[in-house]
């Protein structure tokens, strides 16, 4: 029996022996398990100068980038502004003429008719020039109609 117990501590002690080698191990390997995860998991900023030349290439690379998106889109708005301006240039037009129509439909409804031609007239899109020469032979139309009327009311007297 002294036999055994004598094995038994010489186990016992070879197995305290094994954990302490393993616990030191397990701490020399966990040292350098710490200052690997530290050193990669740890944020570090780094502040560099640029140099002015870097700064002013990448703007220039960026002007290039976003310069022709935006000509596109200058132009396509111009196009939309001239489209759009025709558009209300057409309306002011089919207003006076059906202004003009409802006017003459009075002066017929009165007895105030005048001699004016029927003539069917067309809209078609035009620049600002025709527009402006169409409304002054308006003008100059309604001031002879005008004379006119007044002439006759003078001979009728």
């Amino acid at each position: 029996m002294a036999e055994s117990l004598e094995r038994s501590v010489g186990y016992l002690e070879a197995s305290n022996e094994l954990l302490r080698r393993t616990v030191t191990k397990l701490q020399d390997n966990a040292e350098s398990n710490n200052f690997l995860a530290q050193t990669m998991l740890d944020c570090k900023r780094v502040f560099e100068l640029v140099p002015e030349y870097d700064v002013h290439k990448a703007k220039l690379d960026l002007i290039e980038e976003v310069e022709p998106l935006v000509r596109t889109l200058e132009e396509k708005l111009d196009k939309s502004t001239v489209r759009m301006t025709r558009e209300l240039d057409t309306l002011q037009q089919t207003y006076e003429l059906n202004k003009l129509r409802l006017s003459k439909s009075k002066d017929v409804e009165t007895g105030n008719e005048m001699d004016v031609s029927t003539d069917a007239v067309i809209m078609t899109s035009s620049t600002n020039e025709e527009l402006a020469q169409l409304k002054d032979l308006k003008s100059r139309k309604m001031e002879l109609q005008s004379r006119l009327q007044m002439l006759r009311e003078s001979k009728s007297k």
